[in-house]
């Protein structure tokens, strides 16, 4: 796990300087405090046939930590050359197979690094589809002039790049692990794209290939790019089905099966050569990663689990966390913070690198923060409800199906009485309902939509003061056409979320929030033999009884009742309060601060509308506003 970036040019009017480079590295180094590298091929005469290509590199030594795996890594002969970002979990196999093809090779190193290089000379392309694991890699072919770049099946890595469009073929490309290290670059253009922002409004992040710069983009998840090469046509779909997942499989064999692939994913991302552990909320997902680690080490190897509190008792998983260690049998820790909101939000504003509104990202941070005390590497249960059907909203959208042939119910939508229902606290049963009958009389798309947007569009033309018309929300079109295939709303919510929300929100959430303090985070939900197994099953295999049935049936024999039995919570903090209290002051002197973004381009009565209908209770307003504050924070990031 590590950061990388660099430059490709073939226009001398872009020259690469290595103070450049140095600055680039400068901003990724919190991704990599173990070492750091730098290759340049030349600084002489600059054209068509004589490209000059930049490498930077910070290294967090997982794998062989010995430095002769340092970045960038060549190929012995100053051929080819390598960064790259993540962990390659079955590289020994890979190994294995290269040393059988040619025997004449001698490996330089005991790691990952090499192993992918060498796979990527022996079997080019194809060699992406052998990988398993997760990353993100830029590959110089010097004698050729040739770049390639590649991202890993479900985007768990990132990798930005941004194109300068002067007339050369190929144009000057610059790339890296975040968007601070490209903002370095003397050509790279700050225009804001305003599809991006509204979009940001729209789900509170940015959706790939977007960024909230013009000329910025990220490679989608699951596909590559060459520069001055042949077209690459590899990519990965995550709601491609296994055949394991076939209807013609008995439910059994599917519980069967689920247990199978979590644990097998599990025990291929234990590979390290530093101490691993486990971050465990309690919740059904990271308590079924923690005893499948449990399960799958020696006897005599501890397992150390790791949770966070927070003094309000609905944000506040520690007691369940703490049941589930002591039934495991793990070492647990557990981590009490105060939160310093107006110290560390600043922070996060800028490691994101664009406006990022998922509140979560806080506990994230704070439980990174603390772990990495103790270990390098830990284990999440991320992807679990995108997966398996976790989420409330997923069962919103079945029973929003049935309840829309009951009349009275219709009617209640219709004439808004909901809107007189109490309910404010966003984790509140009455809260929920609210939203399931605002959106009743909608299409299953555009109800999903509403289900999960920020602001709607008519909120977002009053505060832009664009009028009515916004570009098309492309998540309805999505959800139509997943829609189309599944004919059933509840996979078609489960399908836009693996594409869209789970590599845009909450994987860029985990990979910035616990690289700012070098922590490795690993997601076992994310190996592509489960993505591909989860995609295949139905509606009621996913939510019958509640959520995540299969998950729930394939481990009750290893964890207490109670884990399957309580109600979701999540981790989030309790930012609508913060707002109300001890946030209130910061929030407002920023919104409304000389210069603010909301001041130069925004409705400020908007804003206020919003301000007050939080505090008084009228709305709960705090995923909007701190969806408005981050967006203040990333924009004071841009004057430095």
């Amino acid at each position: 796990m590590c950061g990388f970036a660099g430059i490709v040019t073939w226009d001398a009017r872009q020259r690469i300087t290595r103070p450049v480079l140095a600055a680039m590295s400068a901003r990724i180094a919190h991704r990599g405090p173990d070492g750091e590298g730098l290759y340049l091929n030349h600084e002489d005469e600059i054209d068509r046939d004589r490209p000059q290509c930049g490498l930077v590199h910070r290294r967090l030594a997982i794998l062989d930590l010995d430095e002769r795996s340092l970045q960038p890594f060549d190929d012995g002969k100053n051929n080819q050359w390598l960064v790259f970002n993540g962990e390659i979990y079955n590289f020994r196999e890979l190994r294995a197979e290269l040393t059988a093809a040619d025997r004449g090779y001698t490996w330089r190193t005991t790691g990952d690094t090499e192993v992918l290089l060498r796979a990527y000379e022996v079997w080019g392309d194809a060699c992406l589809q052998k990988l398993n694991g997760m990353y993100a890699l830029a590959i110089w072919n010097q004698a050729k002039g040739e770049l390639f770049l590649a991202r890993d099946r479900m985007g768990q890595k990132p990798l930005y790049y941004a194109l300068l469009q002067n007339g050369t073929i190929p144009p000057s490309i610059a790339f890296a692990s975040e968007l601070c290290a490209l903002r370095q670059v003397p050509w790279f253009d700050g225009s804001i794209n305003w599809t991006a922002l509204i979009d940001y409004l729209r789900w509170g992040y940015i959706g790939a290939p977007q960024t909230i710069y013009e000329n910025a983009r990220t490679l989608a998840p699951g596909t590559a790019m060459r520069l001055n090469g042949p077209p690459v046509s590899w990519s990965f779909s995550p709601n491609e089905v296994s055949d394991e997942a076939g209807l013609e499989i008995s439910h059994e064999t599917k519980v069967e099966t689920t247990r199978k692939l979590v644990t097998q994913a599990v025990r291929r991302q234990l590979v390290s050569d530093v101490p691993i552990g486990c971050f465990l909320s309690g919740g059904i997902d990271s308590s079924i990663v923690a005893a499948a680690m449990k399960a799958t080490v020696p006897p005599d190897q501890p397992v150390h689990t790791f949770s966070i509190g927070f003094h309000d008792p609905k944000y506040d998983e520690t007691e369940y966390a703490a049941e589930v260690a002591q039934h495991l049998g793990t070492i647990h820790q557990q981590f009490f913070v105060k939160p310093e909101a107006a110290e560390d939000l600043p922070k996060l504003a800028e490691v994101y690198g664009q406006p990022f509104a998922d509140s979560s990202a806080l506990p994230t941070h704070y439980l990174s923060r603390e772990t990495r005390k103790h270990v390098k590497v830990a284990l999440s249960g991320d992807g679990g409800d995108e997966l398996f059907g976790g989420y409330d909203r997923y069962r919103a959208m079945a029973i929003g199906q049935k309840l829309r042939a009951v009349a009275p119910l219709r009617t209640l939508a219709t004439a808004r009485i909901w809107q007189k229902l109490p309910g404010h606290h966003p984790k509140s049963s009455f809260a929920r309902f609210k939203r399931l009958l605002r959106h009743m009389n909608e299409s299953p798309a555009e109800q999903y939509a509403g289900l999960t947007r920020l602001f709607d569009d008519r909120v977002i033309a009053r505060l832009m003061g664009a009028g009515d018309v916004q570009p098309p929300d492309p998540h309805v079109a999505l959800f139509e056409g997943l829609l189309h295939d599944s004919c059933d709303p509840v996979q078609a919510a489960l399908a836009l979320d693996r594409v869209t929300y789970l590599p845009d929100d909450l994987l860029v959430k985990l990979d910035r929030a616990s690289m700012l303090h070098a922590l490795e985070v690993r997601s076992p939900f994310m190996d592509h033999e489960l993505v591909h197994f989860a995609a295949g099953l139905s509606s009621d295999e996913l939510i019958k009884g509640g959520g995540k049935r299969l998950l729930r049936e394939a481990f009750a024999r290893d964890l207490p009742r109670e884990v399957f039995r309580r109600g979701k919570m999540g981790f989030a903090v309790p930012i609508g309060e913060w707002f109300r209290k001890d946030l209130a002051g910061f929030l407002r002197s920023h919104l409304f601060a000389d210069h603010s973004f909301a001041k130069d381009h925004f409705d400020l009565a908007v804003v206020r509308q919003l301000l007050r209908e939080h505090d008084e209770r009228k709305g709960d307003h705090s995923q909007r506003l701190y969806a408005l504050l981050m967006l203040e924070l990333w924009w004071r990031t841009q004057t430095r």
